[in-house]
């Protein structure tokens, strides 16, 4: 009898992802989860078997199996079981649900076998011999200065180069010692922690007494380990949540099982990173997009051969080969980054719970502002409602002062700072304290307008408007065009009057550096920080003192802890509110709620000033208040008037076409399709013009489906290659 394995391929097929049938020769033990070699038309690519005894017709004569790429399969039983609710839940191909569960270098890396991780990496390593001690003593032979240095330090006890170079030695010289007999040279294996993963300082929480909120939260995630338990630790900026992971991570491995910390941009979150580090060692791996190809796999062959058992990364570490997982966490479970934008269109959060259920692992979903969809399933009963009312050490949070911009303009001020926010700048660095000054807005101006016509100059490859930066440039921030000079002249009616409009981060740098000239400024968006680290070397300044204010996007709103920090300014609160989305409100509550928590974190205590053209609006009052509960309670009203999420599900179909009207006709004819088929289960909204109607040259529009049940629709509807399908969309701006 053949014996038969389903493979789920790499092959880059696009529409419905199928998987395909081979014989399993003989010889060859394949067992669901083996990476194997397979030929696949004129080529052969790689593929995962997913199940063996497939079906197979008769007459059809199969193409046998290649061979295994490694003897032990890469994906356990439950990884494929969750590739399988990805793969349903989410419409998409099981390949794609599997592969994601790869590292990106493995098929590369895997044509002659599976290597091992390259954590064999050295670096030389010195001790001082006799004949040294004996120089130092006599001073025969006679070193150079640098030599003399190494050697002493060498005595001291420093062994690597990091250690001769804080003593004032070289390597070089190392090695010439140890040429002259002097010291010994050996070498030992490394792993590369980067810098910005290192705690700076101690760390006082480790043997710290826990709070009065922080006790029964452990207590109770502690016991559900082995459950599957989903948890919300609902705790304000500041109040501990960290700490919390901390020791739940510690008990999962007290009883012999794994954790997998999931934190939203891993370069926004170091601190984060740096004490599971500091706190667990070498049992940390490291899974994120910041890492090269190499260096993600060298990280996931550390967890497969059982070196690290606790995981801290991006959504994809979700997908470690963790052999017991007891813990799963997911920090600032409200970012939109935790939603895979390219197949597989996955949800962390909810891929997090379904691992949970799978494995028996606790999930502990933290955040100061949750998505209401989170909200409303813990005060259902779905999740268990942990809470963490007060920021640690009863530091207060900060009180803020909301500025009415309308006022502003009506005083005829017409700088970015109102006379409130510039006070109380000019105040705190007179103190020698910090402010954060946040904007979600990079470059110079918004809009490049003529003020005869109205002509806005765009990007020709999207339609949108170009940005205005400081230097004189015009950038595209969707697509990266750029043109070296804003027109002199306007494009459609030669008007002269053509100027900028809107404010950007560098405007307000501008702006401050014109109030407090004595301050030192530092700048904190996408343009600012493009290097490797940037990130991390911009805290160090504020947390050094290098730098008094740091203007910035959204970016400042995560990771920074920082103590010095007592003013946080919002020059503009309504960047977000306006957006035609069903995630607007929420969106801009959480930002404001984060970005104000970065004050008062210190002894000095902390205030804010929000400005905005809205100060009447629910986000904004409940954001300066610090009161989640209220502004749940009322977007919850709102998203149940219209039927959004958590009381209907939604679907966003999109498609793009060179040609604008192929991109109409395709969406006609499927919105008539879905109409027919739509019955009870949804409702069928457009077709209309994606919000980026254009993008890189290519028209795009879409369809939503809003219901009980969307994605019964599309069972009984053919969508087609040509359509993306975005299941339960974090925003319908995509």
């Amino acid at each position: 009898m053949i014996r038969t394995a389903e493979v789920a391929v790499f092959a880059g097929l696009r529409g419905p992802a199928r998987t395909f049938t081979y014989s399993v020769p003989d010889g060859v033990d394949a067992r669901p989860g083996h990476l194997v070699r397979a030929g696949f038309g004129s080529r052969a690519v790689h593929g995962v078997v997913v199940g063996l005894g497939a079906p197979a017709d008769r007459d059809v004569k199969l193409k046998p199996l290649d061979g295994l790429v490694h003897p032990v399969p890469l994906l356990s039983e439950r990884q494929l079981a969750l590739a399988r609710w990805i793969s349903a839940t989410y419409r998409c191909g099981m390949a794609d649900a599997v592969r994601a569960m790869l590292p990106p270098a493995l098929a590369a890396r895997a044509r002659a076998g599976l290597p091992t991780a390259r954590g064999e990496r050295t670096e030389a390593i010195f001790a001082i011999a006799a004949a040294g001690h004996e120089a130092l003593r006599t001073g025969v032979p006679r070193l150079g200065a640098r030599q003399l240095v190494t050697l002493r330090a060498l005595a001291a006890g420093a062994v690597s180069g990091d250690d001769l170079a804080q003593a004032g030695g070289t390597l070089e010289a190392a090695k010439s010692l140890a040429s002259r007999g002097l010291a010994t040279r050996g070498s030992r294996g490394v792993r590369r922690i980067p810098v910005e993963f290192r705690l700076s300082e101690d760390d006082p929480a480790r043997d710290a007494t826990a709070t009065v909120a922080q006790a029964p939260a452990m207590a109770a995630i502690n016991a559900a380990i082995g459950t599957g338990r989903g948890f919300l630790l609902h705790g304000v900026t500041g109040s501990g949540k960290t700490e919390v992971y901390l020791r739940a991570t510690t008990e999962a491995l007290s009883r012999g099982q794994g954790a997998i910390v999931l934190v939203p941009e891993i370069a926004l979150t170091a601190q984060v990173v740096a004490r599971f580090v500091a706190r667990f060692g070498d049992r940390v791996a490291l899974l994120h997009s910041a890492l090269s190809a190499g260096e993600r796999y060298d990280e996931w062959r550390r967890v497969l051969d059982g070196t690290a058992d606790v995981v801290v990364g991006s959504r994809s570490a979700l997908f470690a080969p963790l052999a017991r997982v007891g813990l799963i966490v997911v920090d600032e479970e409200q970012e939109p980054t935790y939603k895979q934008e390219s197949a597989p269109r996955y949800h962390a959060v909810d891929t997090a719970l379904e691992l949970g259920r799978l494995t028996g692992a606790a999930v502990v979903l933290g955040s100061a502002t949750p998505r209401v969809v989170t909200y409303a399933a813990a005060t259902s009963g779905a999740l268990t409602l942990l809470t963490l009312p007060d920021r640690v050490m009863d530091l207060p949070l900060p009180k803020t002062t909301v500025v009415d911009l309308r006022l502003e303009l009506k005083a005829n001020n017409r700088s970015t700072l109102s006379g409130v926010l510039r006070a109380a700048l000019k105040k705190t660095v007179a103190k020698g304290e910090q402010a954060i000054l946040y904007l979600n807005r990079r470059g110079f101006a918004t809009v490049v307008l003529c003020r005869d016509c109205g002509y806005v100059v765009p990007c020709a490859a999207c339609e949108i408007p170009f940005a205005l930066h400081a230097d004189g440039r015009l950038v595209c921030h969707r697509c990266g065009q750029q043109v070296p000079r804003a027109p002199a002249v306007c494009p459609q009616c030669g008007s002269r009057r053509i100027r900028h409009l809107g404010v950007g981060t560098q405007r307000v740098e501008e702006d401050v550096r014109a109030a407090v000239p004595e301050a030192r400024i530092a700048r904190l968006d996408r343009d600012a920080v493009k290097a490797k680290g940037a990130h991390a070397a911009m805290y160090e300044r504020m947390r050094s003192g290098e730098a008094q204010v740091i203007i910035g996007t959204q970016m400042v709103a995560k990771g920074f802890d920082l103590p010095g920090v007592s003013l946080v300014g919002i020059v503009n609160a309504d960047t977000q509110l306006n957006l035609p989305d069903f995630t607007a409100a929420e969106r801009t509550f959480e930002l404001l709620t984060q970005v104000l928590g970065r004050s008062g974190r210190g002894t000095v205590g902390g205030q804010g000033v929000l400005q905005t053209y809205l100060p009447e609006h629910y986000a904004i009052r409940a954001a300066a208040a610090h009161d989640y509960a209220t502004f749940a309670e009322q977007e919850l009203m709102a998203r149940k008037r219209f039927g959004y999420p958590p009381f209907g599900r939604l679907v966003l179909l999109q498609t793009a076409a060179a040609k604008e009207v192929t991109v109409e006709r395709r969406a006609t004819e499927l919105a008539a399709a879905l109409r027919a088929e739509a019955r009870d289960d949804a409702e069928v909204l457009g077709p209309a013009p994606a919000f980026a109607a254009k993008r890189a040259g290519s028209y795009r529009a879409q369809l939503v489906l809003r219901g009980d049940h969307p994605t019964a629709v599309l069972d009984r509807v053919d969508v087609g290659a040509e359509w993306t399908v975005d299941v339960d969309p974090m925003t319908l701006l995509g």
